[in-house]
């Protein structure tokens, strides 16, 4: 977190936004989906790296055992199998033999699982730009590599506001919103890192 205090008086998805917003913007200007210089090489690696980080944050995620009564359907929001799905008609023949990230956030509570979350949900949300954005320059279709950023497809917005009514129900004091905003910057951050680290090598 930078060390502001908020008060409770602010919703929760405003905090959140205040707080990565930093991480947000220098993530976005690492991958550049949207630039004009996107080559189907450069999206390709770009989907490798997000398949290193997403496998086993998700797995963390779901590993945690008290996600009853949180109304969120993990197995429905997995992004791990469209990137699977992705890279082999991009031609990778094993994704799960491909590196993975081992500096995620510590998924120890709910709240930091929330936090986590709000990262890759928001991500599913943003991807509707990438996805029409892919399928003009790239001619990349939904079957030829476009599942992960198409994301849920019509159901995105409904989706996005279950995850954010489950995330204000649970989100309903000082501790539990500090539990979230620091697991949110944290994935923020690492990914940054793994996707940075990964361009170099």
């Amino acid at each position: 977190m930078n060390g502001e205090s908020f008060p409770m008086s602010i919703p929760v998805l405003a905090r959140l936004r205040a707080e990565t917003r930093s991480e947000h913007d220098a993530m976005e200007a690492v991958l550049d989906l949207t630039g004009t210089g996107l080559t189907r090489d450069g999206f390709r690696r770009i989907l490798e790296q997000f398949y290193g980080y997403y496998r086993p944050l998700e797995e963390a995620v779901r590993a945690l055992e008290r996600w009853d009564g949180h109304g969120l359907d993990l197995d429905e929001r997995r992004k791990t199998p469209l990137l699977e799905l992705d890279l082999r008609a991009l031609g990778v023949d094993a994704p799960d033999r491909l590196p993975l990230c081992r500096d995620i956030p510590l998924v120890d509570t709910p709240g930091a699982a929330f936090g986590c979350l709000y990262v890759m949900e928001g991500a599913t949300l943003g991807g509707q730009v990438i996805s029409r954005h892919i399928r003009q320059t790239l001619s990349v279709t939904l079957e030829g590599g476009g599942r992960f950023f198409h994301g849920y497809g019509d159901r995105t917005g409904a989706m996005w506001q279950g995850f954010r009514s489950a995330l204000a129900a649970f989100a309903t004091t000082q501790e539990t919103q500090d539990l979230v905003a620091t697991a949110a910057v944290q994935t923020f951050s690492t990914l940054r890192v793994w996707c940075e680290r990964r361009t170099t090598e």
